[in-house]
């Protein structure tokens, strides 16, 4: 039997993927504001306008709706058509109204991702989203709520970041940096180098006898191995220290904008301090899309 969850990722990736058009890019000039009239059939809705607006017209119900009930209340109630691009949008911010499986799975995490951006999701394939994307999207949906990440979905993130080829993450993506950073451990005693991603606790496995337990995937350490002292000597390292990127992204993030592009230098930390401003460019530029609509919209959202 389906879960709610496995429902809601079939709807969001059953959009007509030939018909929609990925949201572009910040345009050189800024887009004519949707109206409320125009706002469902407007392929430059933002996705949490879109939302405020359907609470306000049918409330809450239309959160458990299937999608062909959903879409025809809204053309028969709004007496508007719906820009495919906007379904996406709109089964996007459905499922995290509905479930935390977007804060769960990393499948359920991307594709939604893709939504919220307007790009059509994908089932048959990965669809990793650029840093821009992934920092509008996971923005987007910490307007809607907030929970904790799991770790798949850290994991998930950190491999986005890694790819391309950027070691730190600033807020609101820092739940990721440990998966980022893999740090490791070298026993003095033994010379093992292991892993400490979580949930590591602080001991050479070796060492600590965390194998010998008769109990397969046990992963325990030893009590007597503890009690003697073994284990504990190690120093910590990290895979890909974050430090350098970090701190040039601060330096390079205050200067004004003239300024900048002479400013970076052909480094691995400039670069990557580049692409991380990019990538919070854009969130901001989708931050003040949505207040923009919201403004021009205030009193038709308002209105009882």
């Amino acid at each position: 039997m389906k879960s709610s969850a496995d429902s809601f990722f079939e709807n969001l990736v059953s959009t007509k993927e030939a018909e929609v058009t990925a949201t572009p890019p910040q345009p050189a000039t800024p887009p004519k504001q949707p109206s409320s009239k125009s706002l469902f059939s407007h392929p430059d809705a933002h996705p949490l306008i879109l939302d405020l607006s359907l609470i306000k017209q049918l409330g809450m119900e239309w959160f458990a709706w299937l999608p062909e009930t959903l879409f025809a209340e809204i053309e028969r109630v709004l007496k508007t058509s719906i820009a495919e691009v906007n379904k996406l949008k709109i089964l996007a911010v459905q499922t995290l109204h509905v479930t935390t499986a977007y804060w769960d799975q990393w499948e359920i995490f991307e594709k939604t991702i893709q939504a919220l951006n307007g790009v059509p999701p994908q089932l048959e394939v990965m669809q990793p989203p650029s840093l821009e994307f992934l920092y509008a999207g996971v923005d987007m949906a910490n307007l809607i709520r907030r929970e904790e990440f799991d770790e798949e979905v850290g994991r998930y993130c950190a491999a986005v970041f890694l790819h391309e080829n950027v070691h730190y993450a600033p807020e609101p993506l820092e739940f990721c940096q440990v998966y980022i950073t893999q740090p490791i451990y070298t026993c003095l005693d033994c010379d093992k180098v292991g892993s400490a991603m979580p949930p590591f606790d602080g001991l050479c496995t070796s060492c600590a006898g965390h194998f010998d337990d008769q109990k397969p995937l046990n992963f325990k350490p030893d009590p007597e191995k503890i009690e003697k002292g073994h284990g504990s000597n190690i120093v910590m390292g990290k895979t890909f220290d974050p430090e350098p990127t970090k701190k040039r992204f601060e330096e390079l993030d205050k200067m004004p904008p003239a300024q900048l592009q002479g400013a970076i230098r052909e480094v691995p930390e400039d670069i990557q301090a580049a692409r991380l401003i990019s990538a919070i460019d854009f969130r901001n530029y989708r931050t003040q899309q949505l207040k923009n609509q919201r403004a021009s919209l205030r009193g038709w959202l308002e209105t009882e």
